[in-house]
């Protein structure tokens, strides 16, 4: 009897460990387990060639993503646990996904200037301050200045020309992302196919711009069939 008593505890502590653990993951955004980057490559490839079809969901699906990782950022720095931190971060993607999807052009806003900041600003920043005197010690400063300026002037353009940008952004955005959480994934995926990682960077921006291209392309010729 003690001895069921106490094999029944034991299963119960790893549960709740294992459920801990669980969420420790999703709040810090360390998936361990690489079926959670093919799930993302597939959301993210369906965003990518199925982009103007269904903007509005692809829209959702980048605002729930975007609200829930940069929250991660705010929330990792306060005394939480895994618990409130997860809620914390659910919560602010949840608002950010019904506002993109309510709101399109704020959608299509929130959406181009991650991208941008993400992929873009790290690029144009420095050809931008080779123009303007700053002194050392500001150099830090304003180039988060400069990078969020440069965010924000093309996310203001993106909302400008609507469809051509939805059918770019999602491509672009998905196309990426295929390629990055492809490369979260290497690490962890059961067989070793660590070979992958030491390919030249110059291969993985390549693959981006081509995955992106095809996106493009798909969505451009379904167009033209409507």
């Amino acid at each position: 009897m003690i001895l069921v008593s106490t094999t029944g505890q034991e299963i119960a502590d790893n549960m709740t460990s294992a459920a801990d653990s669980f969420m420790k993951q999703l709040a810090n955004l360390e998936f361990s387990n690489a079926l959670f980057y093919v799930a993302l490559m597939l959301a993210a490839a369906i965003i990518c060639f199925e982009g103007y079809r269904l903007y509005k969901l692809a829209l959702i699906v980048l605002g729930f993503y975007i609200g829930y990782s940069r929250s991660h950022v705010l929330l990792a720095g306060m005394e939480l646990t895994s618990e409130q931190q997860l809620i914390g971060q659910a919560i602010a993607g949840i608002l950010l996904a019904v506002l993109a999807g309510t709101l399109v052009h704020v959608g299509i806003y929130i959406a181009a200037y991650h991208f941008a900041q993400t992929n873009l600003a790290g690029l144009l920043t420095p050809i931008l301050l080779q123009h303007v005197e700053v002194p050392k010690l500001l150099e830090p400063i304003a180039t988060r200045i400069a990078a969020v300026l440069i965010a924000a002037i093309i996310a203001w353009l993106a909302v400008k020309s609507e469809r051509v940008v939805v059918v770019v952004l999602t491509a672009v955005i998905g196309g990426f992302a295929m390629v990055n959480f492809f490369l979260k994934m290497v690490p962890v995926f059961p067989v070793n196919i660590g070979f992958f990682l030491k390919l030249p960077p110059v291969a993985y921006v390549i693959a981006k711009l081509g995955i992106s291209a095809a996106g493009v392309g798909v969505q451009g010729v379904r167009k033209s069939k409507m």
